[in-house]
């Protein structure tokens, strides 16, 4: 599918352009221009304008989406993780991560990272909705159940792309952290370590490819630091007294109550934890570099994009000095997102998904609590 699109400001591999034109075929970017591009007059579908801010997808290294629905009652402490997925079946997972998909890319994401519990059929209800899933190999998680090497070995052989893209590990027990990371290593796997793993502790070689989770808080900064590994953190949910920005940080959306990573692009910027060229790219290249994956808006790259309009308010206007902080405070309006050379998303409106399966997935909330009341009665 030939696809043109015109941009007021474009996020591409060089950094912001101002005003030009861009020509994508079945999802490989073919041409970049501020001229008009001849060879797609003929496109397929042509979208943008001057008032449009184009970027690469955003990604999120690590989402709970199968507990999306309870969020708010999960941060305020009125009800337990641990109780609701005690109960939690893979058909209720589905459904509930088929909300959350569908939030995510109404808020522009387009790759996310999905951990336990039953990571299978949350990664086939975001796939549904048109956003890729890089599912979690959890080690000795509080959610991944069964010997962790086999099921490692069963995932990687459904799950792992051409480019292995499709599966990573994560680490949440410092003992097995040595034959962890040297799977990681074997087979160039990212791996997410979790809070509660100090590296500080860990003997034996550590894995290039680690991607440690939490920002200021966690106390192995100078290992992550001198060893140039890769940190992770959730802006509205880290207490930091330091820029992140040398770490070239990602972005967790974790299971923020907002559940919006432009909110944590937002307060990333506002309490100067980066700075809102460090924000944007913690979630268009610096993300994507830490699972190994090339994403840049780039001539001969298969580029997933989003499309903002910011013709109104709040939007409105552009000011195209300052890229970086109008694709930040001025993404309220999504028209369009693409992933592998096809819209998925069309005038602020999804098209894998419909009014009939929101209602369906929040028909099965209510089935979930009312079963739940049941239980405890």
């Amino acid at each position: 599918m030939k696809i043109l699109i015109k941009a007021g400001i474009a996020f591409t591999k060089d950094g912001p352009t101002n005003n030009v034109n861009i020509g994508m075929s079945d999802g490989k970017i073919e041409a970049i221009s501020k001229k008009e591009i001849e060879e797609y007059y003929d496109a397929e579908l042509s979208i943008g304008g001057d008032n449009r801010l184009v970027s690469p997808g955003f990604i999120t290294t690590q989402t709970f989406i199968q507990l999306y629905p309870f969020r708010y009652r999960i941060f305020s402490g009125k009800s337990n993780a641990n109780d609701i997925v005690s109960s939690l079946t893979g058909k209720d997972a589905y459904y509930f991560s088929l909300l959350a998909s569908y939030h995510l890319l109404r808020s522009g994401v387009t790759t996310a990272v999905i951990t336990e519990p039953f990571v299978e059929h949350a990664a086939r209800a975001m796939k549904l909705v048109g956003i890729r899933p890089i599912i979690t190999a959890e080690v000795n998680c509080i959610w991944s159940k069964g010997d962790w090497k086999r099921n490692f070995e069963s995932l990687y052989s459904k799950w792992k792309s051409k480019d292995n893209s499709g599966i990573i590990l994560k680490l949440c027990d410092e003992a097995e952290a040595e034959e962890v990371f040297s799977i990681s290593r074997d087979y160039k796997l990212p791996v997410l370590v979790d809070r509660t793993v100090n590296l500080a502790n860990v003997k034996g070689d550590l894995s290039p490819y680690i991607i440690a989770l939490g920002g200021g808080s966690r106390k192995d900064l100078e290992i992550i630091q001198k060893n140039s590994l890769r940190l992770s953190f959730t802006p509205s949910l880290e207490v930091c007294k330091f820029t992140l920005g040398s770490y070239k940080p990602s972005i967790s959306l974790d299971l923020t109550p907002k559940f919006d990573i432009r909110n944590e692009l937002s307060i990333s910027t506002s309490r100067l934890l980066l700075t809102a060229e460090e924000s944007v790219k913690s979630v268009i290249e610096w993300g994507y570099n830490q699972l190994n994956l090339n994403s840049s808006l780039d001539i001969g790259n298969t580029t997933d994009l989003v499309i903002f309009e910011a013709d109104e308010p709040p939007s409105y206007p552009i000011d195209m000095q300052m890229p970086f902080e109008s694709l930040i405070f001025s993404s309220y309006n999504l028209e369009t997102v693409i992933v592998n050379g096809e819209a998925v998303l069309d005038g602020g409106v999804p098209l894998n998904v419909g009014e009939k399966d929101i209602s369906e997935a929040n028909e099965k909330v209510k089935e979930f609590d009312e079963r739940r009341k049941m239980e405890k009665d």
